[in-house]
């Protein structure tokens, strides 16, 4: 059986790969055939005129010798100008890698400009060590957790997100979405065992949960997709795919509690795992009330952790609006200020009845374990 499952488990993650390759995203907003983002690096800084601004933002031209490193233009060099202004203050020296923009309308010569930073070294290094550190302190176990986080990016970026957006319903995707990376992690880290079925069951139940109350929310509040501040410039991709754009809200909340919802599911269930196997008479009513009391602990702390995440995330929106004046009812009332409090009310109250859920399906599973057709299930 383990075996069917895990062919099953393979082909799944190839069906999602020739589903991405065969998605037509058809009209985009912005027509950048004619644009490309390459990789060069700065040879010379030939002129610069600088200033100083907020003590620390540089601002002015540079003109740069710089040679591309990749595309059609690989290995030449370019004199380039270099602007800086303060939103986009790229301060170019020798040896700097940058990404270039090509703009090459039809008929006219290309146009050079820098766009950004080049980060991707910088990037793959810090995933890089994020990884050691995950095997240093997690040895094999962190090694696993690693792959189930890089399956369930995989899942959202060539599944979830096409599927939103050339229309396919949110609802049922979202659904789809959490409970492959459901499955996928808890056969990944725990294998074919009970503490990987209740998170499964667990996560599945916070998924109708956050449904239950994302749809209260929607209409006492009237917070649906279209009332997101950064939701304005997908109203044409709606009306050339189809997008659920209404449910937007749903699907963000939804992946965003997914995490936290996991973590308290497995905290409770692999200590109640624990506790059991010491005590293998301990009936399914003591395990729950042992679950609630370890539940008491991680609910102080997670509450805490996912409000001061949703701070942290708005914190420079939140100072922008005080610079404007805001006045309390403009602040309360405001589609920002309102999703982001449901996000975070919603996930921390997910969070929170994750303990007595984790805790009522652990005490069943444990104790049924012997008296069922799980564990054959489980060791076929």
């Amino acid at each position: 059986m383990k075996k069917i499952i895990n062919i099953a488990l393979i082909l799944i993650l190839i069906a999602i790969y020739i589903f991405y390759r065969k998605v037509d995203f058809g009209e985009v907003r912005w027509d950048n055939k004619n644009v490309h983002y390459v990789k060069a690096k700065v040879l010379e800084v030939l002129e610069e005129d600088l200033s100083k601004k907020y003590n620390y933002l540089n601002v002015g031209s540079q003109k740069l010798k710089v040679k591309i490193l990749e595309g059609k233009e690989a290995g030449e060099e370019k004199i380039i100008d270099n602007t800086l202004f303060n939103t986009s203050s790229i301060l170019a020296k020798k040896g700097t890698r940058i990404i270039l923009l090509i703009d090459s309308p039809d008929g006219v010569d290309p146009y050079y400009t820098v766009y950004n930073y080049d980060r991707s070294i910088a990037i793959a290094i810090y995933i890089g060590l994020f990884i050691l550190l995950l095997y240093a302190v997690g040895k094999k176990n962190g090694l696993k957790s690693a792959l189930a986080l890089i399956i369930s990016i995989y899942i959202i970026a060539l599944y979830m997100l096409p599927s939103i957006y050339i229309g396919r319903p949110i609802i049922l995707v979202t659904l789809v979405t959490i409970l492959l990376a459901s499955i996928y992690s808890a056969v990944i880290i725990f294998g074919y065992s009970l503490i990987g079925l209740v998170n499964i069951i667990s996560i599945f139940i916070s998924f109708i949960i956050v449904a239950v109350l994302s749809y209260l929310v929607s209409i006492t509040a009237h917070l649906t997709g279209f009332v997101d501040p950064n939701a304005e410039g997908l109203f044409y991709i709606v009306e050339k795919t189809g997008m659920q754009l209404q449910y937007l809200f749903f699907a963000g909340i939804t992946i965003s509690t997914y995490g936290a919802a996991k973590d308290v599911s497995v905290s409770i269930s692999s200590a109640l795992l624990e506790i059991k196997t010491l005590n293998k008479n301990m009936g399914s009513k003591d395990l729950f009330k042992s679950g609630m009391n370890i539940g008491k602990d991680i609910i102080a702390t997670m509450v805490d952790t996912l409000i001061f995440a949703f701070i942290g995330s708005s914190l420079t929106t939140v100072l922008s609006l005080m610079s404007y004046g805001v006045q309390f009812n403009q602040l309360i009332s405001s589609n920002f200020f309102s999703m982001e409090l449901a996000n975070g009310l919603i996930a921390t109250s997910v969070v929170v009845m994750m303990v007595p859920i984790s805790a009522y399906i652990s005490s069943l599973v444990y104790n049924i374990e012997d008296k069922s057709m799980i564990r054959k299930f489980l060791t076929k």
